[in-house]
């Protein structure tokens, strides 16, 4: 990990220092994410349109939502290809199905650079830890059960990031023999309305739940606040994002205790200036470049500086 990350870090340094007399100019970038209606992922894009503005500011910057629609997702591909876009990031809706289209878009001469998640056929895939992130989250919500209780993990869309953090959560959950994982089904659509949709359906099935591990900060949003209605003021919540409303949730008396803290405006950032390295054909680590997720908790929210600082 170590080795990774020093090749990443020198990769960055080389396509900042090269970043201003690129012989092929930053025209036109697309930026395919899987929900705008996830703010993690305005803040995404929004970076990294100022990091491409930063190195030509005439250049066009298309932004498109999939809402984890593969067909969706392959059409606003094959459009940058047909707007002629130098690079393209994109946060896949499905890790494979929409391969395809990313080596169309190669074949055109286009730069893909997958962010946030795994896309079959990017050289390059950026994103954050997401299977230590689902660990943390997971082994500091057991150790504040003392090692006892049943606990659910409320699953999401079926992308890499959730896969994992769903994955690191079992690994953790397996040091603690006293905890009863109830379940691990269901999908809470990464968003409010679906983490209280399933937070409804637990509490109906479950008679006694101790613990909740959300993919995302929305869903344990959502699910926190049926808790609430429900009267489950024991009940323990963690999540991975360290979004705004997670921070303004940590500082009142509430459900949710932890997160685990994503850094989506680095992550536009990197995948433009690694994605330029690319395509200048500077030396570039192939596979995944992960960045780290520390936890946010009430006792260290002071010194927490959110999204848009890391």
């Amino acid at each position: 990990m170590l080795k990774r990350s020093l090749t990443a870090a020198a990769l960055i340094c080389t396509a900042a220092a090269h970043a201003g007399d690129l012989p092929h100019r930053l025209d036109v970038m697309g930026i395919s994410v899987s929900s705008l209606a996830n703010p993690y992922f305005g803040v995404l894009a929004h970076a990294a349109r100022a990091r491409a503005e930063a190195i030509n500011p005439r250049v066009r910057v298309i932004v498109t939502s999939a809402e984890y629609e593969v067909p969706a997702q392959m059409r606003e591909i094959d459009r940058f290809v047909a707007e002629r876009a130098d690079l393209i990031l994109i946060a896949a809706a499905h890790p494979s199905a929409v391969a395809p289209a990313i080596r169309r878009a190669q074949a055109a001469g286009v730069t893909v650079v997958a962010v946030d998640v795994d896309a079959e056929g990017a050289a390059v895939m950026i994103q954050s830890d997401n299977r230590g992130a689902g660990e943390a989250v997971c082994r500091y919500l057991a150790a504040q059960l003392n090692g006892k209780g049943n606990f659910i993990i409320q699953n999401g869309p079926q992308v890499s990031s959730v896969t994992e953090r769903v994955a690191g959560c079992h690994t953790a959950l397996k040091d603690f023999p006293g905890i009863h994982l109830l379940t691990d089904k269901g999908d809470g659509l990464a968003s409010p309305w679906g983490g209280s949709h399933l937070m409804e359906e637990h509490v109906q099935r479950y008679p006694q739940i101790d613990a909740i591990f959300a993919i995302n900060d929305r869903q344990a949003l959502g699910a926190e606040a049926v808790a609430i209605r429900r009267g489950l003021r024991k009940l323990i919540i963690g999540s991975v994002d360290g979004s705004p409303e997670v921070e303004e949730a940590l500082k009142r008396p509430g459900l949710i205790m932890v997160s685990a803290a994503q850094s989506p405006a680095e992550i536009g950032r990197r995948g433009v200036d690694v994605g330029l390295a690319l395509r200048e054909g500077h030396s570039a680590e192939q596979g995944r470049i992960l960045l780290q997720t520390p936890l946010v908790t009430r006792a260290n929210l002071a010194k927490y500086q959110g999204w848009n600082a890391r």
